[in-house]
């Protein structure tokens, strides 16, 4: 059963400026910030690295497969995070919210879920407080450590959560089926699934955003709904969280049979 709960993630490309390094969004945030303390019901928000996280681990060469990465890369791209975290949290308190930064580890075993710690952020954020994660470099096994994307936390956390809303936002408008003539894909459901040429599509976009729809189509095979919003406009997030109709691209809860 679905809880009455809001998952959202804030993409890199939309909170930084991917194209230089370590150069955050001030603006962006700052209009975000004002948007979130608005909602009324409990949010559990993610944020990806954008030119903080991002660049330190192409820098270093690390990715999301466990290995023996630079020691000194591995504090390199984990305190960009905390610093990017940072800059959120201080404009969220700003805008008269009640964020509290929560890093990956806390509620995982590597890449594993800890299912009570992931229980404690809907406890936390039904009592009035804003959980927010990261992707983050996180350790595995002795010497190996792993990045932990917030695309693959958004579906650590949604399989648990179950939340009733469940938002990425992105730098774009939606998932467009057709990118010469900027056409969005509306809506995909269990009759249009098979029928779009995902593999087409996802050869046409970013590395970023291809990560962002395949953890999206896992989430949408547990039976929720995802949506694909324009974080650059703001207002919309209000008004995909009301059900008004706009430009964005819907995932529908896919239903599977059980094998």
């Amino acid at each position: 059963m679905k809880s009455q709960l809001l998952l959202m993630k804030l993409g890199g490309s939309v909170i930084t400026h991917k194209d230089k390094p370590l150069s955050p969004n001030f603006k962006v945030i700052k209009d975000l910030s004002h948007t979130l303390a608005s909602i009324q019901m409990p949010l559990v928000l993610v944020h990806g690295g954008g030119s903080f996280g991002h660049y330190w681990s192409v820098k270093y060469k690390m990715h999301s497969k466990p290995d023996c990465y630079d020691l000194h890369g591995i504090s390199i791209v984990h305190q960009s995070m905390i610093a990017l975290n940072e800059i959120i949290v201080d404009s969220l308190i700003k805008e008269g919210t009640n964020p509290y930064a929560v890093t990956p580890s806390t509620f995982t075993n590597g890449l594993r879920p800890i299912i009570s710690k992931i229980e404690e952020l809907r406890t936390i954020a039904k009592g009035g407080i804003l959980p927010i994660t990261f992707g983050d470099v996180v350790h595995v096994s002795r010497q190996n450590y792993s990045i932990l994307s917030g695309d693959s936390i958004m579906t650590i956390l949604a399989k648990v959560l179950v939340p009733s809303k469940t938002i990425f936002t992105v730098n774009v408008d939606g998932l467009y089926k057709d990118m010469k003539n900027a056409e969005i894909i509306r809506e995909i459901d269990n009759a249009t699934y098979k029928s779009i040429e995902f593999s087409k599509i996802l050869t046409d976009v970013t590395g970023g955003m291809r990560r962002k729809i395949k953890e999206a189509f896992k989430i949408a095979s547990s039976g929720m709904d995802v949506l694909l919003v324009n974080g650059l406009k703001p207002e919309r997030i209000l008004n995909a969280i009301d059900g008004i109709d706009i430009d964005c691209t819907v995932i529908r809860g896919i239903k599977t049979r059980s094998r």
